[in-house]
């Protein structure tokens, strides 16, 4: 149930004081700036994100009891191995009538021939960078989204942090590493099992880019982002491409984050740091995390499953350390030191500041964090109830619209890490908690925070996708409204004409991703990044049989039926 309006008029004050961690959506629309001028922008950039957080010690993840702090104890032998379906079955009363599959189908049809004609994640790669291979130097890419796009002749250039900073990266990439993730392991797509590898270096990066120099043994704590050389190097179709970086390579301090530079870093040499990992990305990441030890074990290509494994390992140090340091997200300053974010920034740094208040606040951040850290919940939150409906729900939302979508992502990365953790009773307990939270999105008091945002409604189909992903029977006005939203997706994205940036009729310019060389979102429309969604739904072993899909999987995990009904 619903926490009352009561609870929150007492809380929402200091919500409203502090900032309860929220920051800008990576996909705010801005003007277009489709074909501008190349600007001669030497200024330092501001801040893109108003929020955030970060993470040494290294206790690695386990199944097995007795790992410290709270052990449990191990009263029950968990299985060994990944977990392959659904361990019990979990449905929902569903009071409508079922979609027609014709209807389905014929979704299906326009959504998957979209993927084909675009071939989607080769596009991903051609409109995303990093630092490549045949620099020497590590490789690996991530979604930018700070970045333009500057055509000139044959030449492209990604000019980065021409408008803020690149705080929240890992919002857009862990997305599409979930989707490349399904699609590389149900369909053996190469292109979806390059950007696997390469985001999940991504990951690494921005890790392994805050170890101050040699001496530095902490390589796990999580930077927002870190800028890397300059470099140029010929693409897969042998067309050049630049790399610059050279609007970030400046130093600021501002209330969420800041930037520095270490001169020796053992992996790039000379890097800049964003530093304070934030709740923003780390709801997201931990989500992707539930399907990561799939590709590790089920990839097919060793380099795939050996630059996943590193990912995860990494990861699994940095969420262990977030719960040996009480919740509390640990970063680097620029002489290397590690500290934890106070002051205005201290919510953003933590995932326990208001349990005072509900000691369910903030409970299903902490569980995933501890499932993927040391492989159960820890004692003292083992019990989240079902994750829904603590005080921190009402005013957290309030205070900041984006708040909406960290509070949903800890929920469903609960959920998919206590099923990939063989937490069974934890699992069960989330799912009935993310069907509590779907009947509550799906029809909100008038009273409720976001719902006048443009955003809301699209962002609810999103997350009832993604929740499916996780053990989520869908309801039929769910998958409806998840039919709803990707149409208007497809509406918009289907006449967009700069997908191939490169083509002859595209003239040379200025490209930002607001709409120039990566469509802009419309009003209903789901992310770009989130359109295949549906594919991680149906290849996810989680996904419930007794929920009503969107879309017909048979077509989905079929590359030949794509863009037929499959009769």
């Amino acid at each position: 149930m619903k926490t009352s309006w009561a609870s929150y008029l007492i809380a929402a004050p200091l919500c409203l004081a502090i900032g309860c961690g929220a920051s800008s959506d990576n996909g705010d629309p801005a003007p277009p700036d489709i074909v501008a001028e190349i600007a001669d922008d030497t200024k330092a950039p501001a801040s893109d994100a108003p929020c955030d957080d970060p993470s040494d010690t290294k206790a690695p993840a386990s199944d097995t009891p007795g790992d410290d702090p709270g052990d449990t104890g191990g009263e029950i032998e968990k299985p060994e191995g990944l977990p392959r379906a659904l361990p019990f079955t979990f449905a929902r009363p569903d009071h409508d009538d079922p979609l027609d599959e014709t209807q389905i189908r014929e979704f299906t049809a326009r959504l998957t021939a979209f993927w084909k004609e675009l071939d989607y994640f080769s596009w991903v790669l051609r409109t995303t960078c990093g630092v490549h291979a045949s620099t020497g130097y590590p490789d690996f890419r991530i979604w930018w989204h700070d970045a333009n796009i500057i055509k000139e002749g044959e030449t492209i250039t990604f000019r980065h942090c021409v408008g803020g900073g690149d705080h929240n990266v890992h919002i857009p990439t862990s997305k599409v590493l979930s989707q490349a993730i399904a699609t590389y392991l149900a369909t053996g797509d190469e292109a979806a099992g390059r950007v696997t590898e390469q985001f999940c270096k991504g990951f690494t990066q921005t890790m392994r880019g805050m170890v101050y120099d040699e001496n530095d043994p902490v390589e796990h704590l999580m930077a927002r982002n870190v800028y890397t050389f300059n470099h140029e190097y010929d693409d897969e179709e042998g067309r050049p491409v630049v790399v610059d970086y050279s609007l970030c390579y400046s130093s600021y301090e501002q209330w969420n984050t800041n930037r520095f530079r270490y001169q020796d870093n053992p992996y790039w040499g000379e890097v800049w740091v964003t530093n304070e990992r934030s709740k923003d990305d780390l709801c997201h990441i931990l989500r992707t995390s539930t399907f990561l030890p799939f590709v590790v074990e089920d990839g097919a290509d060793p380099d795939i499953r050996a630059a996943c494994g590193e990912a995860l390992e990494l990861l699994e140090l940095f969420a262990a350390d977030i719960v040996e340091h009480d919740y509390q997200i640990r970063t680097k300053g620029p002489d290397g030191e590690i500290y934890i974010p106070t002051g205005e920034d201290k919510d953003l740094a933590s995932l326990k500041l208001y349990t005072w208040l509900d000691p369910r606040n903030e409970c299903p951040a902490r569980m995933a964090t501890a499932l993927l850290g040391y492989g159960d919940p820890r004692e003292q939150d083992k019990d989240c109830d079902t994750g829904f409906g603590s005080i921190y729900d009402d005013f957290a939302t309030v205070a900041h619209y984006y708040n909406q979508a960290i509070i949903r992502n800890f929920h469903m990365a609960a959920a998919g890490l206590a099923l990939l953790r063989h937490e069974t009773e934890a699992a069960r307990n989330m799912l009935e908690g993310l069907a509590q939270r779907a009947d509550h999105v799906m029809d909100p008091p008038a009273t409720e925070p976001g719902l006048n945002d443009r955003r809301w409604h699209n962002d609810v189909a999103v997350f009832l996708l993604q929740s499916a992903s996780v053990g989520l029977p869908l309801k039929s006005a769910e998958a409806a409204k998840v039919i709803e939203h990707y149409t208007v997706a497809l509406d918009s994205f289907e006449t967009f004409e700069r997908f191939d940036i490169r083509a002859p009729e595209v003239p040379d310019g200025n490209y930002s991703r607001h709409g120039g060389f990566r469509p802009l979102q419309v009003e209903g429309s789901v992310h770009i990044e989130e359109i295949f969604l549906p594919m991680e739904y149906c290849a996810s072993p989680f996904a419930n049989p007794e929920g009503q899909s969107p879309v017909d999987c048979r077509i989905v995990l079929n590359p030949e039926l794509w863009g037929t009904t499959g009769d």
